[in-house]
């Protein structure tokens, strides 16, 4: 079975990245080109009410499997979608 995220609630910034907030947490997904010591693709991060911020330890190459991350990890940490 295949997983996706909300797409339609995550909202596109000026600067290129997207955001989401799912029960207090604000989720956020990031571009990061290609260096010489690392390479392209999609962060995400979680800043929760209270705690510390989780963060993705890889890259995605799509941006649907980063929004994915963000959205199980902010569940995982407590998050409930208001429906």
């Amino acid at each position: 079975m295949h997983r996706h995220p909300k797409l339609s609630f995550w909202q596109r910034e000026e600067d290129g990245s997207y955001k989401r907030e799912l029960g207090g947490f604000a989720l956020h997904v990031t571009w990061r080109p290609e260096s010489p010591d690392a390479r392209r693709g999609f962060n995400w991060a979680v800043e929760p009410p209270e705690g510390a911020k989780l963060e993705s330890d890889e890259v995605s190459e799509e941006i649907e499997h980063a929004m994915l991350g963000a959205e199980d990890a902010a569940r995982a940490a407590g998050a409930v979608e208001e429906v």
